[in-house]
Order: structure tokens, then sequence, then C-alpha cells
């Protein structure tokens, strides 16, 4: 696909995730892509959209449910190829997801989305997890990329604790924070021990490939 295509196709695409039309971006992704090769669809085509609709949402110019609903539809899209979505993106990190303390998810669950949507495979603990209990499931499982979501303070506050944890277990990860109060306070997530913090879902997924920041 030529790159003037690639732009247009990008901005239909887009377009139609804002207005939660399932059915045109199935049609746009459906023109666009080949089964054959779906990552590249995903590289070319949805990380771009979804990262455009992400920065919208960080102007003040999009919601975080239409975040929410787009990942969701292009990680319905990505589902429905004839490739299982663990075997997209190969040599992909064990990542796991969580909400620590309190149980609201949509910010967790906007990330979920947006990291399957671009071939992730993730493992979700969840909502209302306390640090004893999480750091028994990512030394289970193998976790080497964990992202954190809060909402209230007292729960932001909590990745402190975590952060020891690991540290006094010397388990192998990196760790990712996001939620209101890391919004309001930039410097939070160095406060509590984070490696990293995303504002958005679609800085999420960036974290993810390009590493620490």
């Amino acid at each position: 696909m030529k790159s003037g295509d690639i732009r247009s196709s990008v901005q239909a695409l887009e377009s139609a995730l804002l207005r939660s039309d399932s059915a045109g971006a199935r049609e746009i992704l459906g023109g666009s892509c080949s089964p054959d090769v779906p990552y590249a669809c995903i590289s070319t085509l949805i990380e771009p959209a979804l990262r455009s609709i992400g920065e919208q949402w960080a102007l003040g110019d999009a919601a975080l449910s239409q975040i929410y609903v787009s990942g969701r539809i292009c990680e319905e899209y990505i589902r429905s190829l004839p490739v299982p979505v663990s075997g997209i993106r190969e040599d992909q990190p064990k990542i796991g997801i969580v909400v620590l303390e309190d149980f609201h998810t949509l910010g967790k669950d906007t990330v979920l989305a947006a990291l399957h949507a671009s071939g992730y495979r993730v493992e979700d603990y969840g909502a209302g997890i306390t640090v004893p209990e999480l750091l028994e499931l990512i030394k289970r499982d193998g976790i080497e990329v964990l992202f954190v979501s809060a909402l209230m303070l007292r729960a932001a506050l909590e990745v402190r604790h975590l952060m020891d944890g690991i540290r006094e277990e010397k388990i192998p990860i990196r760790v990712i924070v996001g939620g209101a109060p890391f919004l309001f306070d930039t410097e939070l997530w160095q406060e509590v021990g984070a490696d990293a913090f995303a504002h958005d879902a679609a800085e999420a997924v960036g974290l993810v490939e390009g590493g620490n920041k």
C-alpha cells in the first residue's frame, strides 16, 4: 500500500473508531489488510489510529471511553483473523496487568484492549488485588512487564510496597504505572519507585515496544 493510501486509511479508520462504528472500521480494515500478514495491518493502520486517538484524549479532544471502545473494536477484528492473537508477535515479553486495591477498571481495560489490539498476549489479574497476592502471581507466571492501574491515590501509593517486595525477592520485572494520581502528579511514578509511567493506552503500547524510557 502506498504511503498516501496508508495515511488515508489510517484517517478513515480513526474516524470510524471515534464514532464507535464497528462495522465501518471492519470494512476499512478488511479492504486495506491482508489476512496473510496480520501484523503488517496492526503496525501500519491499527497502531497509528489508536495512537492518534490517545493523543487526542491527552489534549482533551477525545473521551477515555472512545479509547476503550476503539481498542475493543480493533481487538475483535484481530481475533477474527485466521491467526491466533498469541502468535501475531513473536518473542513478546510475558505481560501482566492489574488494578491494585481498588475496583475501578476502565483505565486497565483500556490499556488491555490496546495491547491486545497491537498483538500482545496479556495476563489480566483483574482488580482489588493486594501487593502480597500480586507478588505471588507475577512470580508464578514469570511476568516480565507489569502494568499497574490506579484511580485512587491510596492505591497508587501501594506501588511503593510492590516495588519494595520486587526488590526484596529479586524479581526480574519492569513495572509501568498509569491512572489519575500519576497524571495529576507527574513525578509520583518515580516517587513510588516504578520503572515507567504511561499517560495513555497508546503510550503503554509504546513502552512495551521501546523498552524502558
